[in-house]
């Protein structure tokens, strides 16, 4: 099978340079534009499945990309982001003023004892691993795409590619990541990580 991986486009916090977890923010007016260049790009795959996470900016995208596929967009919990706690809304300033063990431990799995609400590796990995493996094996011998976050992308690419650190791959905004998949286990073969030329004009 085929997996298409979609970053969200661009929002409002992102464009403020905010981390946003759980936050529930729109699109901005280039996430938008984004959405629109990215349905051109998936437009003519044998996409059968779409999937989103449930956090607008996520489901805004996709729900372009049904419309254009005429598919059902089919909205996922454990597609969600990270969830960063009080972390929340705050620009990387501010979270240096207010939490400043941060910067030197963000990227360790023991973060969680740092910020309340911060939900770590573990916990994020059992959320996320098991039921994308569960996606994946329910269409097998399909071409699917789930519109979700940079988090997620990058805790199922460390998985396939047996990746330890964190910050191993940067995912931007409206990003296509592409793998094909005989074994859901056993035999995954990345074909692109972080294709963005669809968003160049």
């Amino acid at each position: 099978m085929r997996l298409h991986l979609v970053r969200h486009g661009e929002t409002t916090s992102n464009a403020e340079g905010r981390v946003q977890g759980h936050l529930d923010v729109p699109l901005s007016d280039r996430g938008l534009r984004e959405a629109e260049l990215l349905v051109e790009r998936l437009a003519g795959m044998p996409i059968v499945a779409l999937y989103s996470s449930t956090l607008q900016r996520a489901h805004r995208t996709a729900r372009a990309v049904a419309e254009r596929l005429d598919l059902e967009l089919q909205a996922r919990d454990f597609l969600m982001e990270r969830d960063v706690g009080e972390l929340s809304g705050l620009t990387g300033e501010e979270i240096g003023e207010k939490f400043p063990a941060w910067r030197k431990r963000r990227y360790l799995e023991n973060a969680q004892d740092i910020v309340p609400g911060y939900e770590g590796d573990e916990a994020f990995n059992e959320r996320v691993i098991p039921n994308l493996l569960g996606l994946i094996e329910a269409h097998s011998g399909q071409e699917i795409a789930v519109v979700t976050h940079g988090g997620v992308i990058g805790a199922y690419c460390r998985h396939v590619l047996r990746i330890t650190k964190r910050r191993s791959a940067h995912i931007d905004n409206a990003s296509l990541t592409t793998f094909n998949i005989r074994d859901a286990f056993a035999d995954v073969q990345l074909i692109s990580l972080n294709d963005t030329c669809h968003l160049r004009e």
